[in-house]
């Protein structure tokens, strides 16, 4: 799993992300999100942005919410699901694309250490190779999409 994040004209590195092992499932953890909050965050928001994630639980965890509170980040409220107004969405949408098509060979590679490396090399070639005409155009869409679900009453929308 991958976390990253956007604004109209730049974007954070790819995080890969890993379980800390307190996860009974071996999943991501609200102190996995945490940590990378801590550490991406403070580079990609200005004064008076809004920080938008989806509803997941490592997102609204209490550990979460509060980090967000005491680093004064304002925190967009949204349906429970509505990736239609995810620009995010979009981009893991065109990274997967990149990925199948330069390393097919990783859609059958046995489930392994090297295959994960290799998943997570493609990964960030496929994210950096994603021009900033994108993120401006997804960034730009935004009015569009607000309207798109407001005229749909909150059903699906072509975004």
């Amino acid at each position: 799993m991958f976390w990253a994040a956007l604004r109209y004209n730049m974007r954070t590195s790819l995080v890969p992300l890993t379980s800390d092992g307190s996860s009974r499932g071996g999943g991501i953890t609200a102190t996995v999100i945490r940590q990378t909050y801590m550490n991406q965050l403070p580079e990609l928001l200005e004064n008076g942005d809004i920080f938008m994630q989806d509803n997941a639980p490592v997102h609204t965890a209490h550990i979460i919410r509060d980090l967000l509170r005491e680093m004064q980040v304002e925190v967009m409220i949204w349906p429970p699901y509505s990736p239609d107004l995810n620009p995010i969405e979009n981009l893991w949408a065109i990274m997967k694309t990149i990925i199948r098509q330069d390393h097919p060979e990783l859609e059958n590679a046995p489930d392994n250490d090297t295959t994960l490396y290799a998943l997570i090399q493609a990964g960030i070639e496929a994210w950096e190779s994603i021009q900033e005409r994108v993120l401006r155009n997804l960034s730009d869409s935004m009015p569009h999409r607000v309207q798109a679900v407001l005229n749909a009453d909150g059903w699906y929308t072509k975004y």
